[in-house]
């Protein structure tokens, strides 16, 4: 994530409860993402949430990283409704993703499983523009 690419309010929500960042698919720019989904959580006062909004977002955007090309941005988008606290992460990969159990000498491959764990609900869906959103969403 650049300074360019800080966060940004959607223009279409009308409460300021929805932000889109738009981050290079690079493991660098897992820690900004932390450090900003802190911040707006402080902002919305649903600060109870930031430890595990920062970590279904990392591990949302981790996958992101890891199964798409390096040419096109991810977005991510943070929103808060009445009810919930949803990540969204859209990226250009068609791999659909699924929670495995990884064997002990794997290095990774537990990502989605501390999602489903730690998140009310999670899935994905594929646009007709060749992209796919991985979201997951946190109970008030």
């Amino acid at each position: 994530m650049t300074s360019a690419d800080s966060p940004r309010s959607d223009p279409h929500d009308t409460q300021g409860r929805r932000v889109t960042m738009f981050v290079l698919p690079e493991a660098h720019c897992v820690g900004p993402v932390r450090h900003a989904v802190n911040a707006i959580l402080s902002h919305w006062d649903v600060a109870h949430l930031t430890d595990d909004a920062e970590l279904l977002a990392s591990e949302l955007l981790t996958n992101a990283i890891r199964y798409t090309d390096s040419e096109h941005r991810i977005r991510v988008t943070i929103a808060l409704d009445q009810r919930w606290l949803s990540i969204g992460v859209r990226d250009r990969s068609a791999i659909a993703p699924r929670a495995h159990r990884a064997t002990a000498s794997q290095e990774g491959g537990r990502g989605l499983l501390l999602v489903e764990s730690i998140a009310g609900s999670w899935g994905y869906r594929f646009h007709l523009d060749g992209t796919k959103t991985v979201s997951c969403r946190l109970p008030l």
